[in-house]
């Protein structure tokens, strides 16, 4: 066989690479099946059984840990918000009922038709007798530590047993209080004194006696603070706790602790603490925390007196109020530990029961992969056979076609760009010498792959019969087409409308002498690059061989003058086709034919890598869709 062609490029993935991949994926799986019969694979359930033993275990604890942490937060919250209230206001009340129970005694005291007719008639002593018993029974029926009369005409201080013991004077500080109530004319009023005489603090509750509008006597009952701070005492929360009675400027006058008394409350919790407590003794109920000297957590309330301009402050230790979440902690500690223990005794019970079904699932699994190894390799031999088939059908094509040296001898500045899909492919180049020029054709056979190299295969042989047999008349192109139509029509049995098959091709076929090209094409198109610019030839509408295409199917020939220097371009739909582009479009002829417009002058080989790398741009990631075949000819 005769002719040449350029030589053919490897398709774009070589059949050894996918041999090559089988093997690979067939040691991997030996591999893996090799690790699963280890025995270590045995213990798989174990392992799964322990990490959801460990989640659980983690769970459970975190559980713990977040309850405890809740119900500690809702205690001290509740401490804060309930508890401490409740606390002040109890003792406040107890404060409170202590001091409405003086009022009121030295009210009544005050109201007493026997002391005031006794102070009017001069208090004389052989008359006093009933009015001093009354402040003597006082303190032994009703528990106070003073009672007194203070006459306001003669400024005699009446004890409570009854003895004359002071004389008021304007040049005595400790009578200071006295003359501050006459001035002030309040029915009552309630302060602590420290009287020299008695050698003891005590609350006083005075009250006016009244002859008319004119001031009799002052009148009233006390209580010792050595007395009350002990009682005081029994009113705290907890042994660490403190209870402070002050006034607005934070002096202490009753506490828990008798020796705190006259101090400032400034002096007993941190400075920025006591700056908050002071800014709220002013009537007002607030709470707030703070961390004593000792690193221990207080909460504090203040609470307001209501009989007196007096503020409690009461200060508990956190961790005694909320002593009981420790039993809470040793209860919930128990409960996740017997937790644990059932949860390790649950799964290493199931692990047990679930490791012998789990095997077998194994066994029977190993069993099926070992099966679908077998048919993987099977198929791997097929496939390999296969592909040693294709191979060598590409070199029966590549035999078949064209030598690139026979197409050289005839055009010295020449390419062919030819990739088929697959190993083989449908497109096909043929050159043959006749006279003095060369025919020149670039087929596309039905599909791609083997059918088309079939095809191919067949449409070369035939042309080179008609080239051998009309050696001697003038080539003709359409003539070679229509011979080649009846011809494939008669081979494969496709002169009627039924039948197996309907194959074909499309061809452009020229005829090229120095001066002059000849050409006919079946759906095919010539593209002559000249002085002028691209001129392109249509070739018939009509493909060769498929049954709609009359037997008797007229192709024309069209002739056109060439000089030296001019390039003839043939190209199969693979390229036009072929899709790409930002919005995957196909080729196209107008992005061929400005390829074309933009090539000229730069020698066929620069001209071909320049249209593979066009077209590689173009396509991308997009796989090829069609064998591609490119023949680009200068005349010289």
């Amino acid at each position: 066989m005769c002719g040449g062609a350029q030589g053919r490029p490897e398709p774009a993935v070589p059949y050894y690479s996918q041999r090559g991949s089988v093997t690979m994926k067939g040691t991997v799986d030996a591999k893996r099946a090799e690790l699963r019969n280890h025995a270590l694979y045995d213990i798989g359930v174990t392992r799964v059984s322990a990490l959801a033993a460990v989640l659980l275990v983690v769970s459970i604890i975190v559980t713990g840990i977040v309850a405890y942490s809740i119900t500690k937060s809702q205690a001290v919250k509740k401490l804060k918000e309930n508890d401490l209230a409740y606390i002040a206001s109890s003792i406040a009340a107890k404060i409170d009922g202590s001091i409405e129970r003086a009022v009121e005694t030295s009210r009544l005291l005050a109201e007493d038709r026997a002391i005031r007719d006794w102070i009017r008639q001069g208090e004389r002593l052989e008359a006093g007798a009933d009015p001093l018993a009354k402040i003597v029974a006082l303190k032994q029926k009703f528990g106070y530590d003073n009672s007194f009369i203070v006459s306001v005409p003669t400024g005699r201080y009446y004890a409570e047993n009854g003895a004359l013991i002071d004389v008021m004077s304007r040049n005595d500080p400790d009578d200071s209080w006295y003359y501050s109530f006459l001035q002030e004319n309040n029915p009552t009023r309630v302060e602590i004194d420290y009287n020299h005489v008695r050698q003891d603090t005590f609350i006083f509750v005075n009250a006016f006696m009244k002859d008319g509008s004119d001031p009799l006597a002052i009148v009233g009952v006390g209580l010792s603070l050595k007395e009350l701070s002990a009682k005081f005492g029994e009113y705290k929360y907890g042994a660490n706790g403190s209870l402070w009675l002050t006034d607005q400027t934070g002096t202490i006058y009753l506490s828990d602790d008798f020796g705190q008394n006259g101090h400032n409350i400034r002096d007993f919790i941190p400075a920025a603490t006591s700056g908050q407590v002071l800014a709220d003794l002013n009537g007002k109920q607030s709470v707030l925390d703070f961390r004593g000297p000792d690193g221990r957590m207080n909460d504090l309330v203040t609470y307001p007196i209501a009989a007196t301009d007096w503020t409690l402050v009461v200060s508990v230790d956190r961790a005694e109020a909320t002593s009981f979440l420790r039993t809470i902690q040793v209860q919930t500690a128990a409960a996740v530990a017997v937790a644990l223990l059932f949860v390790i005794f649950f799964f290493y019970y199931t692990s047990r029961k679930l490791a012998e079904p789990y095997k077998r699932a194994i066994g029977l699994n190993m069993e099926l992969e070992n099966q679908i190894a077998a048919r993987t390799q099977e198929l791997a031999e097929q496939n390999e056979k296969l592909l040693d088939s294709l191979d060598y059908a590409s070199r029966i094509q590549q035999s078949a076609l064209p030598a690139e040296s026979e197409l050289g001898e005839a055009f010295a500045d020449h390419f062919v760009l030819w990739r088929p899909k697959d190993v083989v492919g449908g497109d096909f180049v043929w050159v043959k010498p006749v006279q003095d020029g060369h025919l020149v054709a670039v087929g596309d056979c039905t599909g791609h792959g083997v059918p088309g190299a079939l095809m191919s295969i067949m449409t070369v042989s035939l042309l080179n019969q008609f080239a051998q047999r009309d050696s001697d008349a003038e080539p003709d192109p359409s003539r070679f087409l229509a011979q080649l139509n009846q011809s494939i029509k008669m081979t494969l049995h496709q002169k009627d409308k039924d039948g197996l098959t309907d194959d074909g091709l499309d061809i452009g076929l020229v005829y090229v002498t120095r001066h002059r090209a000849v050409f006919a094409g079946a759906k095919f198109t010539l593209y002559i690059r000249g002085a002028g610019g691209v001129q392109e030839i249509e070739g018939s509408r009509k493909s060769v061989g498929y049954r709609n295409t009359p037997n008797d199917y007229a192709y024309t020939s069209a002739m056109v003058n060439v000089d030296s220097g001019d390039e003839l371009f043939l190209t199969s739909d693979g390229l036009i086709d072929q899709n790409g582009g930002e919005k995957n479009y196909s080729f196209g002829k107008s992005r061929w034919r400005k390829w074309l417009e933009t090539g000229a002058g730069t020698p066929m080989s620069g001209q071909k890598q320049h249209l593979e790398s066009v077209l590689q741009s173009y396509r991308g990631d997009e796989p090829q869709r069609d064998d591609i075949t490119v023949v680009g000819l200068r005349l010289l």
